[in-house]
């Protein structure tokens, strides 16, 4: 991936700390809101530990997430020992998830340097 790119998503994701998070699986169909933190181009979520999205992420890794100006497709992994990008109150109750990004579309912007939405493909 070309760095001008990279830095595009990096600065893209860590603009947010709330994302929508979309799994399937065995729990059917899961949409929710969640604490997420940008590192690089990989996100960080924060999701409670009784969550229906963790039942599914064992069977398919692939989420969904959404935020005001981008959408992201890409792949989750539980996590033991991530990056302190959480505060020790904010882990309570909840478990910690990897996003590697395949795609990142961003949104077209009414009033930004862009009228058009963008594609950012991640290398495999």
């Amino acid at each position: 991936m070309l760095d001008k790119l990279r830095d595009r998503a990096t600065r893209i994701l860590a603009g947010f700390g709330r994302c929508t998070l979309a799994t399937s699986g065995p729990a059917g169909l899961q949409a929710s809101m969640v604490l997420c933190a940008g590192q690089g181009t990989t996100l960080y979520l924060l999701v409670p530990d009784t969550s229906d999205h963790l039942f599914n992420l064992e069977s398919d890794p692939h989420v969904a997430l959404t935020a005001d100006t981008w959408q992201l497709h890409g792949t989750a992994t539980i996590v033991q020992n991530s990056p302190e990008v959480f505060t020790t109150q904010q882990r309570q109750w909840h478990i910690i998830v990897r996003v590697t990004p395949i795609r990142l579309h961003i949104l077209p912007m009414m009033y930004g340097p862009a009228d058009y939405a963008e594609t950012i493909d991640f290398d495999g």
